[in-house]
């Protein structure tokens, strides 16, 4: 099982090193699929390479990915445990913000890279990943650090950790927002922990939630489903 996802994203990632659907990769020097592992628990999804991604092909390892490095170390995670992406694969000119036309053409990708690792947790940075993954479920300011469910995914909005590079005094707001991440990942560990439930009478076992839909102690209106943007999970071709 693992084995094939791992085979899957590596696809995905090779797609996108030699895709050009969009005018972004007529300047960069190498496309940024992602990095982690297929079957990792936490997700972070940015919103695009910057000038270092540009040059190494990883995300997030210039001054903001050390930012986030920090982040999951100070909740006992290591940053190879999780994946960690961007809405756009391709880094737009001067750093610029991605254009929706962009976002579109890279939207197959990351769809079907969430379709297949499949994690508990989806950490959208940054209000231009909030855009594309939660579109009209407000705004970052609003949603940070909260749980919002759409479907069967599970997602915390977080400011962009580059933000913190700004405006230090946000550096505790992504701390504190980080803990809760914590509690999030140990509630789904103690359901997973629970019994499985009786077999009902037939011989049938009884349905059980799926592990994503958590009771929040900060209660959130789940955002009503809609279609996502962009095409088919899995159209990546």
């Amino acid at each position: 099982m693992q084995s094939g996802a791992t085979d899957a994203l590596a696809v995905v990632h090779e797609h996108i090193l030699v895709c050009t659907d969009c005018p972004l990769h007529l300047k960069r020097i190498q496309a940024v699929p992602g990095t982690g592992p297929a079957g990792a628990r936490i997700m972070a999804v940015g919103e695009g390479p910057g000038e270092t991604e540009d040059r190494l092909g990883r995300p997030f390892v210039g001054a903001a990915g050390n930012v986030l490095t920090k982040l999951l170390e100070s909740i006992g995670l290591r940053r190879d445990d999780i994946y960690i992406t961007n809405v756009v694969k391709c880094r737009p000119p001067g750093n610029r913000d991605p254009e929706p036309a962009e976002m579109e053409a890279c939207s197959h990708f990351l769809d079907a890279q969430i379709e297949i690792i499949r994690p508990d947790v989806i950490l959208i940075l940054g209000r231009h990943a909030l855009a594309r993954l939660l579109p009209g479920a407000g705004g970052i300011s609003g949603l940070h650090g909260r749980r919002v469910v759409r479907g069967d995914r599970l997602y915390v909005p977080l400011y962009h950790p580059a933000a913190a590079l700004y405006q230090g005094s946000l550096m505790r707001t992504l701390e504190d927002d980080m803990r809760k991440v914590r509690g999030y990942l140990d509630e789904a560990d103690a359901r997973r922990r629970q019994p499985a439930p009786a077999a009902a009478p037939g011989g049938q076992a009884a349905a059980s939630e799926p592990a994503l839909r958590l009771v929040s102690p900060d209660p959130i209106e789940p955002v009503p489903p809609s279609a996502p943007p962009g095409r088919d999970q899995l159209s990546l071709f």
